[in-house]
């Protein structure tokens, strides 16, 4: 049976002891904004996922064992019309009777032996940096609609489960969240103009060793076309994920 979660201590208890990019950005979303919003909701399948939903957005970790008859209750819950977009390791969308698209994404891990450049000066963070500066840049190369990706943004670094990254004005990354010694790093991205000079790779090079010095590993998703870059930036492949899409009923 799957069944709503409406406190955190139940939620912690479903997610269990596993630390992973999927159930750290549930516990994110709780931790950002609790259990008191229609538009944030999470769920706990008996023995089995853990789903959190943000305006429809859904995250499904994978905490227990998840046999046939699980895996068709929650290929039911996931496809009943209420999420318009689930994000989920591979493992747990195989084999699932699912009646939609779903695109992969690979998981990149940063090596532990990345060092910093000698651009630290020039990296600011928030508020050095403010979230319409990231705005400008990230929408050069993600699909983002600036007034809810703006408001969602600002919400999470008030509730500090979120932290901005700019480098020369040029390239940027968010932390989308920092839980469990996972740190998960979206929105990285350079202007036009400046691409191909390793404003990005330097950016992330000076995040992820920053990152391993308290202790935590530093994690992103990216489409298949972009492997090789994110090899080059001394990340390596670890996982896939599955990026189902539906359309609302």
């Amino acid at each position: 049976m799957i069944r709503m979660i409406s406190d955190k201590a139940r939620l912690y208890s479903a997610l269990g002891d596993e630390h992973t990019v999927y159930t750290e950005k549930i516990r994110s979303l709780a931790d950002a904004y609790g259990f008191g919003y229609d538009f944030c909701r999470f769920w706990a399948q008996d023995g089995g996922a853990v789903i959190g939903s943000y305006y429809g957005e859904a995250t499904a970790a994978d905490c227990g064992h998840i046999g046939k008859t699980r895996r068709s209750e929650l290929a039911a819950f996931l496809g009943c019309g209420q999420f318009i977009r689930v994000f989920m390791p591979c493992g747990l969308y195989d084999d699932q009777d699912i009646e939609t698209r779903a695109e992969k994404r690979l998981l990149m891990k940063a090596r532990n032996d990345i060092k910093k450049t000698d651009n630290v000066d020039k990296v600011r963070v928030y508020p050095d940096v403010s979230v319409g500066e990231i705005y400008e840049i990230a929408s050069t190369g993600f699909d983002i609609d600036r007034n809810t990706w703006y408001t969602d943004i600002s919400h999470m670094l008030r509730h500090g489960t979120a932290q901005l990254y700019a480098l020369d004005e040029s390239a940027c990354a968010v932390k989308m969240f920092s839980s469990g010694g996972i740190s998960y790093l979206s929105y990285i991205c350079t202007l036009p103009q400046e691409r191909g000079k390793g404003l990005a790779r330097r950016l992330l090079a000076h995040i992820c060793a920053e990152e391993a010095q308290i202790g935590n590993e530093v994690y992103l998703f990216c489409a298949a076309e972009l492997e090789s870059f994110y090899l080059g930036c001394n990340f390596c492949r670890c996982g896939e994920a599955a990026d189902l899409r539906f359309h609302l009923r």
